[in-house]
């Protein structure tokens, strides 16, 4: 079996080329954060950064890239004076999306910061299907799917959408239903579609997101707007849990095999100074 140069936590050793393997990548809550955290103790995050660990990926075989939401702006209404400076971050954010090739993007409340006509040409700029069974855009710049099936190297997902809004930060040109409603309008037509495994990916909160991994077993939920990180997958019930953090500081990384229930392998990887991408040393003049 070939193999490949794997890197995680600064560590580098072989692994080996799945053929009927996928990984499911997944981020959230970048809030239009570009550059590393700044933290004291290890700085970690940045698009380039991403950027290079997604390519590490999809050496190795085929990569499902989701992001589940607040990944634009840092806030659902930005102030006129802001305003400017956030939009070019947030193009900057669907460029290197475009380039990780996202596939599927479920947005949280903070993403339609700059009013909801700039949310749909950021989400065109990736190029991922907009996601979300439970919210449906008044406006003709886009519509959401409710769900997706995916399916390549021989793994079959289906992904759902869902969101919330707290109060007073719900967009005019969006209609609303109740999350849990719409998980179970769709849920006969997920489950006829016969897919591998049913992943949600949630801007619901923590709360919501174990009523409904009880409710409905044995589904996967990559959640976003209670801002938290499992190191590994929460299992409440038959579900799991699964979450990132916050500004792309981590990347939720599972290997999901053909044919096979759960997972392979499911981590959080830092994206530390390792994943930098050396700078050429320009030539001296002689």
């Amino acid at each position: 079996m070939p193999l490949s140069l794997f890197v995680t936590m600064g560590l580098l050793f072989a692994q080996p080329i799945y053929a009927e393997f996928v990984t499911l990548a997944y981020t959230a809550n970048r809030q239009g954060e570009t550059k590393p955290c700044g933290c004291k103790i290890r700085e970690i995050g940045g698009l380039s950064r991403m950027e290079a660990r997604i390519g590490q990926l999809k050496k190795a075989g085929a990569v499902l890239f989701v992001d589940s939401g607040n990944a634009f702006f840092k806030a659902p209404k930005l102030s006129p004076g802001r305003l400017g400076d956030a939009k070019r971050q947030a193009e900057l954010i669907a460029e290197s999306y475009k380039r990780m090739g996202l596939k599927v993007f479920s947005p949280g409340e903070r993403d339609f910061g700059a009013g909801i006509g700039v949310f749909w040409q950021l989400v065109k700029r990736t190029g991922a299907v907009p996601l979300s069974a439970n919210l449906e855009s008044l406006t003709e710049n886009g519509q959401f799917a409710p769900f997706l099936i995916w399916d390549e190297g021989g793994v079959r997902l289906a992904l759902i959408g869902l969101t919330s809004f707290d109060s007073g930060s719900t967009p005019d040109q969006l209609r609303i239903k109740d999350p849990k409603a719409a998980m179970r309008d769709v849920w006969k037509s997920i489950q006829e579609s016969k897919p591998q495994q049913v992943i949600v990916l949630s801007h619901l909160g923590s709360k919501i997101d174990e009523e409904i991994a009880k409710e409905f077993p044995g589904v996967w939920i990559v959640g976003s707007k209670s801002m938290d990180y499992y190191d590994a997958p929460k299992k409440v019930a038959q579900s799991f849990l699964f979450e990132a953090g916050i500004e792309g500081q981590r990347l939720g990384e599972v290997l999901i095999e053909k044919n096979k229930d759960g997972w392979k392998t499911s981590q959080l990887t830092e994206l530390g100074d390792e994943y930098d991408i050396p700078k050429r040393k320009s030539r001296a003049k002689k």
